[in-house]
């Protein structure tokens, strides 16, 4: 059995829900196909699935980052805030 690998499960869930859908879904898929290479015992396999994974998942987070910064920029550049 396979322990070194983590899968980022949680981790590539929460950056396909709330960041950015198309490289959630992506470390989604890494993930899982992370999990089934850890249940066949194939470590070579789960552990580059366990980094893609990671890979996909911080990219969301950024890329998903910079989409909410940049949004909430023009919001207040056009007033959208003010009362």
């Amino acid at each position: 059995m396979v322990t070194d690998a983590s899968p980022h499960f949680v981790r590539s869930t929460v950056a396909a829900a709330l960041f950015f859908l198309p490289l959630g879904i992506v470390a989604l898929v890494f993930s899982s196909k992370c999990q089934s290479a850890v249940n066949a015992g194939e470590a070579s396999v789960a552990m580059r699935a366990s980094a893609m994974s990671k890979r996909f998942s911080l990219a969301a987070f950024i890329i998903g980052g910079l989409i909410y910064v940049v949004l909430v920029a023009g919001f207040l550049l056009l007033g959208a805030f003010s009362s």
